[in-house]
């Protein structure tokens, strides 16, 4: 049994305590007996800050409101404010509903999270402490804290610039997964990848200085089912457009154009450690998109690794020629079921803002599971139609397609693209989180890893 008097002796350090308002809580009911009055949260406020008077040893007490925690952007509001307290504070965590142990946990650790790996002064970091004695919370507070590192280790990955984190880089940090149990990581360097007739992903490389890196990870439990999921992220590390060179305001921030590679690096790496039943891979076609002595130009053709041939168009539309070899491989892999994660066009943005991620399938049972995760996860994404007539406007007359087909409904025609190269039957899901993974003043937001990370952990 706890001792409800236990809250009331936390050491002079601790400045602030944190409740969920809670009446019948004994730690709730014993603070505001000390302090002779109820602990109230004002109107219309998701949170609300109490002066002790001297009356406990913390200054401050600060009571949630339940509802605050239960709705996302509610919730993403509290986390960030509290993370932003410059002083040190405790959470009583028996106030807070089982349910959303988890979720608080995850996001405290997104709002507490600074890229400042560049500064020359740095902040400190918060300070998260808990405060309880129910084990059964221990699952709910690990799992927690697995998916806000992951999702901060992603988003470390992708504020990284290009000349700290090219393709070999990329591959020697998916290296570091081989400590989580049960994960087994491969890099295929340019003449493994040209034994397997990567033209379309080799065909990019051609103008950089770096090699091409072909990542799978791959996380195999004991007793796994014959089914197998493979993640598939977009890695271009830098993208300049190539010869279809993009515009000096449309160059800034294109460190982010491997936010997919980043995304499935951070799912598995949560999947993993929270020791799925699922076996799943993560698969990486990385190189950056540059011009260059030998690189490829608007009508050269490419053949990827499944045969097909591709009349470029344009040279900026490099990220679904990667993923065409990557998805190739992850079923040559034995994947059973697809899901390509890439900032992949502009068009998805304006069609769906920064709020939602794009979603396609080939498979809408999966689609529909897909999204009870999204939800349970309080992430957001909208399905995007994809029909043969999407894939008309990529015919070509010297090839078997082009790999654009022009600015009308871009997102799309890019999902037919890419559909071209899943085989017949195989559940697939691609999500275009070109508008969801960065944002230009806090830069990457982690999107799509929590709902991946739920979708695939039990």
């Amino acid at each position: 049994m706890f001792n409800p008097q236990s809250a009331l002796d936390i050491k002079q350090e601790t400045k602030t305590l944190i409740f969920v308002k809670a009446p019948d809580n004994p730690y709730f009911k014993a603070v505001e007996a000390a302090l002779d009055w109820a602990l109230e949260v004002e109107e219309n406020a998701d949170f609300t800050v109490h002066s002790t008077l001297g009356k406990l040893a913390s200054k401050h007490v600060i009571v949630i409101a339940k509802s605050a925690l239960e709705e996302a952007e509610k919730r993403t509001k509290v986390t960030q404010a509290l993370a932003a307290r410059k002083d040190d504070w405790l959470i009583v965590l028996d106030t807070v509903p089982e349910a959303l142990t988890t979720v608080l946990f995850s996001g405290l650790l997104h709002a507490s999270y600074q890229f400042n790996a560049f500064k020359s002064k740095r902040e400190e970091d918060a300070r998260l402490r808990s405060y309880t004695e129910i084990p059964e919370r221990a699952a709910a507070i690990h799992e927690g804290i697995v998916i806000g590192e992951a999702v901060n280790h992603a988003r470390d990955l992708i504020n990284t610039p290009y000349n700290y984190l090219n393709a070999v880089k990329l591959a020697e940090y998916a290296k570091g997964l081989e400590n989580i149990e049960g994960v087994t990581v491969k890099v295929y360097d340019k003449a493994a990848c040209e034994a397997m007739n990567m033209g379309a992903f080799l065909g990019v490389n051609k103008g950089s200085k770096d090699a091409p890196q072909l990542i799978q990870v791959d996380y195999v439990p004991a007793h796994a089912p014959r089914e197998k999921t493979a993640l598939v992220g977009k890695g271009v590390m830098y993208d300049t457009g190539g010869y279809s060179l993009k515009t000096p305001q449309g160059m800034p921030n294109m460190k982010c154009d491997m936010g997919g590679a980043a995304t499935v690096l951070g799912a598995i790496e949560a999947i993993a450690r929270l020791q799925s039943p699922h076996a799943v891979m993560a698969i990486i076609a990385a190189t950056d998109n540059r011009i260059g002595d030998d690189a490829i130009v608007p009508d050269d053709i490419l053949t990827a690794a499944n045969g097909k041939t591709i009349e470029i168009i344009s040279t900026d539309a490099e990220g679904r020629l990667t993923l065409a070899d990557a998805l190739w491989f992850a079923q040559k892999e034995g994947a059973t079921h697809l899901i390509d994660v890439a900032t992949l066009t502009g068009a998805v943005v304006s069609a769906l803002g920064t709020d939602y991620t794009g979603a396609f399938t080939n498979d809408q049972a999966y689609l529909d599971r897909f999204n009870q995760a999204v939800k349970v996860s309080h992430e957001k994404i909208w399905q995007l139609p994809l029909d043969k007539a999407h894939l008309k406007t990529l015919e070509s007359y010297v090839a078997d397609l082009s790999n654009s087909g022009g600015r009308l409904a871009g997102a799309s025609i890019a999902a037919a693209f890419l559909q071209e190269f899943v085989n017949e039957g195989t559940p697939w899901i691609h999500l275009d989180i070109a508008g969801t993974a960065f944002e230009k003043k806090t830069g990457a937001s982690g999107a799509m890893i929590p709902a991946l990370i739920q979708f695939l952990k039990e």
